[in-house]
C-alpha cells in the first residue's frame, strides 16, 4: 500500500474544493453502477468527529472516514442491540483502485482506535456498513479482521410473494392495544432466539422497554402490526413502519417512499405451515397500496430462517455490515 498517505483530522472536510468533489464523484459513478438502489454517498461532515482522509501519490484524495463513537450505560435501550461501547466508520472511497484506498483508510481507523484511552475493552466492537454488491471491499475488509454481521434488505413495490395459503383455522388480522401482552410475549421470543447469533443481548429492561414501544405502536390508527391467531392465540405478527413513519431511512435507499419492516415473528412451534408468508402478503399488500416504492429489513447473516425466508419474500441485500468484536480486533 506504500504511496498512499493517511491524513486525521477534527471536524469539517478540508475545504471541499474540486478534488474532494471528484472523490464523490467517483464513489458516486461506482454505487450507481454496481446498484440502482444506493443512494448517493453521503458527503462525511459532522462537526467534532474525527475524519480519516487518505491521498494517493499525486495528493488526489481516494477515500474519507468519518470515526463516532457510541455508549449505551446500563439500562439503555442500545445495550440491547449490541456490544455497550461502539466504534463507527463511515466510510467514502473512490478512485481507481478503490480496494487499496479502503485497504488505507482500515489501516489509519485500526491506528486511531489503538491510540484511545478507553472504549475499546472487551465489551466494544468496531463497525462499518459497506454496499453489499460492492464487492471490491471484502478482501481488504475481511484482511483488517472484520466479519459481515447482519444485513439491511430491500425490495422493490410489486415484487411478488410465492402464494401460500396459512391453515384454515389462522386468522390474519390487524393488532390492537388488547393484544399487548401476547405480542410483547412474541418479540421476547425473537429476541431470546436472536441471542444465538451475537446481534441481541436480552437485559433486564428488555420485556419492559419492548413493552413502552409497543404500546404506542397499537395505540396508532392503523398500527401497521398484523397478527396471526389459531383459536384464539397470537401465533406469529409482522410490524411495518409505513413511509410516513419511516422517514429516518430514506438517506439509505434511492427508491422514493421508503417504509420498514422491524420485526417478523412466528413462535417456534408454528412455523413452517405458511404464516409467515401470509403475513409478509398482507404487510406488503398493504405498502404497495399505500405508495411505498421500497421496503427494508434488517436480518442477522447467522440466522439460518431469516435470510432463506426474507429472499423468498423478494428482499435481497443492499447494504451489509461488518464487525470486529472486540474493536482491537480490528488489524
Amino acid at each position: 500500500m506504500s504511496g498512499y498517505v493517511a491524513r486525521v483530522r477534527r471536524g469539517d472536510l478540508p475545504g471541499g474544493g474540486t478534488e474532494f468533489e471528484r472523490l464523490m464523484e467517483s464513489a458516486a459513478r461506482r454505487w450507481a453502477s454496481i446498484d440502482p438502489l444506493l443512494p448517493a454517498p453521503p458527503r462525511p461532515r459532522r462537526s467534532g468527529d474525527t475524519l480519516l482522509t487518505v491521498s494517493d501519490e499525486a495528493g488526489r484524495p481516494v477515500a474519507a472516514g468519518t470515526m463516532r463513537y457510541s455508549w449505551y450505560q446500563p439500562g439503555e435501550v442500545g445495550r440491547t442491540w449490541g456490544m455497550p461501547d461502539q466504534h463507527w466508520l463511515t466510510p467514502l472511497v473512490g478512485g481507481p483502485e478503490p480496494g487499496r484506498a479502503l485497504d488505507s483508510l482500515l489501516t489509519s481507523w485500526r491506528e486511531q482506535l489503538e491510540a484511545l484511552p478507553t472504549g475499546t475493552g472487551s465489551e466494544s466492537s468496531a463497525l462499518l456498513t459497506w454496499p453489499a454488491r460492492d464487492v471490491c471491499g471484502v478482501v481488504p475488509l475481511q484482511r483488517h479482521g472484520l466479519q459481515p454481521f447482519s444485513v439491511l434488505a430491500v425490495r422493490r413495490r410489486g415484487r411478488g410473494v410465492p402464494p401460500v395459503l396459512p391453515p384454515r383455522d389462522v386468522v390474519i388480522r390487524l393488532a390492537d392495544s388488547g393484544d399487548l401482552t401476547e405480542a410483547v410475549a412474541l418479540l421476547m421470543e425473537q429476541h431470546r432466539f436472536e441471542e444465538d447469533f451475537g446481534g441481541v443481548f436480552v437485559q433486564a429492561e428488555t420485556a419492559e422497554q419492548t413493552r413502552g414501544v409497543l404500546a404506542r405502536a397499537l395505540s396508532r390508527r392503523p398500527s401497521w402490526i398484523w397478527v396471526a391467531e389459531r383459536r384464539g392465540r397470537l401465533v406469529g405478527l409482522v410490524w411495518v413502519s409505513p413511509p410516513q413513519r419511516a422517514r429516518w431511512a430514506a438517506p439509505l435507499v434511492s427508491g422514493a417512499s421508503p417504509a420498514h419492516i422491524g420485526y417478523g415473528v412466528v413462535t417456534e412451534d408454528e412455523r413452517g405451515a405458511g404464516i409467515g408468508t401470509a403475513l409478509v402478503e398482507q404487510a406488503h399488500q398493504a405498502l404497495d397500496s399505500n405508495g411505498a416504492e421500497v421496503a427494508l429489513l434488517d436480518y442477522s447473516l447467522m440466522n439460518p430462517l431469516s435470510g432463506p425466508f426474507w429472499h423468498r419474500m423478494g428482499y435481497r441485500p443492499l447494504w451489509t455490515t461488518w464487525e470486529a468484536r472486540p474493536a482491537l480486533a480490528l488489524r
